[in-house]
């Protein structure tokens, strides 16, 4: 192949999805969808609360990015959901007809603080009595022109990084703001369209500033076939082993990059501490289901121990339940 043609040949995408860090802000704020109308000032409080919402529970956040391009273009695609309490699904109508731009209003309401996250506590309250809702915020792609095949195999990835972030919850309802240039996806997903109790407003945008409104409920889901992204969010079983809240959020970021060199700064902390939390994860099993381990039970844990993690890895990535809040009665 002659020098000219080797240039113009693109790398094979290396796709890869994991929740948002700081150092994805900037980039990630790039992608914010048109719909949603934001100018720079409210581009800039948006940054600052996902600066403080990183490591909260209640912010489920993911990007999927392409390994093969330049550190400062791998973002392919981003998402936001929250878990909202039952006093802001009232307060939005969320059940009912809401007016639009439900987005914009709850970043506002994070950014005055008359909105406060969810802690671990209560999340955990809420899902083991099955009255936990999802709003997702936005998701939004680099490149919509669904004809070419990168951009179907980050639709593709986005299928996945749905069923990582979402699954394993006992959900009551799940709702999904989105624009019309989303629509088709958002319908393939499993999603049942939803009306704004303001259409006239909408109206009166610019097409790309339509924002457009999803969901699903518990009762709806029954209805349906399990298969859909969506659908499947509705399928729960309570958590065997009730991990704390430190234990999860190992086994949680361990799913995407299980290396001690990358877990130790993000949990901040030490080798001494990150092998605490392991063993107490290993011990907590073994307490509750004997025979889990079979024979990598036993002897060395030196030896034992990356198979022991092996297989409790495989098992959650299975079982999400186990990666979630729960606090019965």
């Amino acid at each position: 192949m002659a020098p000219s043609d080797a240039s113009n040949v693109r790398a094979f995408s290396r796709l890869r999805h994991r929740p948002i860090t700081r150092r994805d802000v900037a980039e990630a704020l790039q992608l914010l969808p048109p719909w949603l109308g934001l100018d720079e000032t409210q581009r800039r409080e948006v940054a600052e609360v996902w600066d403080g919402l990183i490591n909260e529970p209640s912010l489920l956040a993911g990007v999927i990015e392409d390994l093969a391009l330049p550190p400062d273009q791998r973002i392919q695609a981003a998402g936001a959901t929250m878990i909202v309490p039952r006093s802001l699904v009232q307060a939005l109508d969320l059940d009912g007809r809401p007016q639009a731009f439900i987005t914009r209003r709850i970043y506002r309401a994070l950014r005055d603080g008359s909105f406060k996250p969810m802690t671990d506590r209560e999340i955990g309250i809420e899902n083991a009595r099955g009255e936990l809702t999802m709003m997702i915020l936005h998701f939004s792609q680099r490149d919509y022109d669904i004809g070419k095949p990168q951009v179907q195999n980050v639709i593709t990835s986005a299928q996945e990084t749905f069923k990582m972030f979402h699954e394993g919850y006992n959900l009551r309802a799940i709702y999904y703001e989105t624009g019309e240039i989303n629509d088709r996806v958002a319908v393939a997903s499993g999603f049942i369209r939803r009306q704004y109790s303001d259409p006239v407003v909408i109206q009166s945008l610019p097409p790309e500033h339509h924002p457009a409104l999803f969901g699903l409920t518990r009762e709806q889901a029954q209805t349906l076939l399990p298969g859909s992204p969506a659908r499947n969010c509705f399928q729960n079983q309570p958590p065997l082993f009730l991990f704390s809240a430190s234990q999860r959020r190992l086994l949680w970021l361990a799913l995407f990059d299980d290396s001690d060199d990358a877990l130790m700064p993000v949990l901040e902390v030490s080798v001494h501490g990150l092998k605490k939390l392991w063993r107490g994860i290993y011990e907590r099993i073994e307490d509750r289901m004997p025979e889990f381990f079979g024979d990598a039970g036993s002897g060395d844990e030196g030896k034992r121990g990356p198979e022991k993690r092996r297989q409790v890895l495989a098992y959650v990535r299975q079982r999400p339940e186990e990666l979630r809040p729960w606090f019965p009665g």
